[in-house]
Formats: structure tokens, sequence, C-alpha cells
């Protein structure tokens, strides 16, 4: 059966609701005959824009992350949008929780390739050492997915057995705890670029007089 000769839908609306079910339903619940009938289409005319599934989960994906954008400017300091930018990926995934097992393959699907792209083309621009960046980039993704997945088990978690019975002093720090996450994971995602830096740069300067020795 050939694809349709013109659209049905718009792109737009059919990610929107894509992530709608997602949200909602889990992933195993989006299909291409369960968003056609969302829709009020034939699931065949979806592939007017979209190749396979696969592609409409990359753009479910791509729209939930839709405001962790590089800045247009090199004004900004480069430490202030890196972090906020992290915020916000994680915010995004607390967001849309069902979504983070698509995005831990967020490389090989090439999910928004071409905004890290970007981000790595404006650090260097505002002059961050070429060899960082990467270590950089990388370290701030894990640290969104890791957080983001832990706390969103920890939401889901329905406390229906006696573990806090069971493990009072744990129940009760729970229960006290008073930094937020919110504040938690800047803070983290702070001391990671810190660190990372830090690092890099005791290896260039452990380096540099193994290698005037050499010469």
């Amino acid at each position: 059966m050939g694809r349709p000769k013109k659209a049905l839908i718009s792109r737009r609306k059919t990610l929107e609701v894509a992530l709608r079910i997602i949200d909602e339903e889990g992933l195993d619940a989006l299909s291409i005959r369960r968003l056609g009938d969302e829709l009020n289409v034939r699931g065949i005319s979806l592939y007017y824009h979209f190749p396979s599934k696969e592609h409409i989960l990359v753009g479910a994906c791509e729209l939930a992350l839709s405001e962790v954008r590089t800045p247009h400017s090199s004004n900004i300091d480069w430490h202030e949008w890196l972090i906020e930018n992290a915020r916000r990926y994680y915010d995004a995934l607390l967001a849309h929780p069902n979504l983070i097992p698509i995005l831990m393959r967020r490389h090989p699907l090439r999910i928004g390739l071409k905004e890290h792209n970007s981000t790595a083309g404006l650090l260097a621009v505002q002059g961050v050492p070429v060899g960082v960046i990467m270590p950089l980039m990388d370290s701030l993704e894990s640290i969104a997915l890791g957080c983001a997945a832990y706390q969103s088990a920890v939401a889901a978690d329905t406390g229906e057995d006696d573990w806090h019975e069971a493990n009072p002093f744990l129940y009760h720090v729970s229960k006290n705890a008073e930094v937020p996450h919110s504040i938690a994971f800047d803070a983290i995602v702070k001391a990671a670029v810190d660190a990372v830096l830090a690092a890099y740069q005791t290896m260039v300067a452990t380096a540099a007089p193994a290698e005037a020795a050499a010469s």
C-alpha cells in the first residue's frame, strides 16, 4: 500500500498527541493504529511525516525538550547557560518520565544532536578548552538522566508495603528533608562542572612538564 499524497494532519499535532499518550499511558500504549485513532485518520497517513514509529518517538522526545536551547548570543556566561540548560533538561525529564528509556539511547537515535552541536560550538567560541567540552556535556547529561530516573521512580512508589516501619530512621530523614530536589540538583551540577574543569586543568598541568622533559 502506497503512502498518501498529502498530509491529513500536521506533524506537530501528531507529536503532541503521541507525547500525551506516552505521558498518560506509557511507551507501550503508543502504536501507529492508536495514534491514528486519536487523530481520527488512517494510521497509514502518518507515514507522510514519519518513516516509522521510531521517528515518532524521536520527534516526541524533541518536542518534550523544546525548552532546552543553546543561546544565540555569546554574551551570556557559559557557566550560567550550560547549568541552566542542564536544569531545563532535568525538569523536562521529570515532566515526561516515560521518555527516559528512549533518551537513554539519545545519541544512537540522533535525538537533539543538532542542539548538542550548537552547544559544543558556542562553548568553544566562549573559550572553553576543546578537550573538556565533551566531558562536561556527557557529565551533565548523565547527572540529569540519573537524577530524573531515580526521582521519578521514588515519586511512583505507592508505599503500600511496610518499609517505613522496618526502616524507621530512613523514613524519618525522608520526611524531614529540608533541601528541595531542585536545589540539590543545581548544587550537584555546579559541583560537577567545577570538578571536571579542575580535573582537566590538573591533567594539563601534569602533562606540561612531562612534554617539556621529553622534548
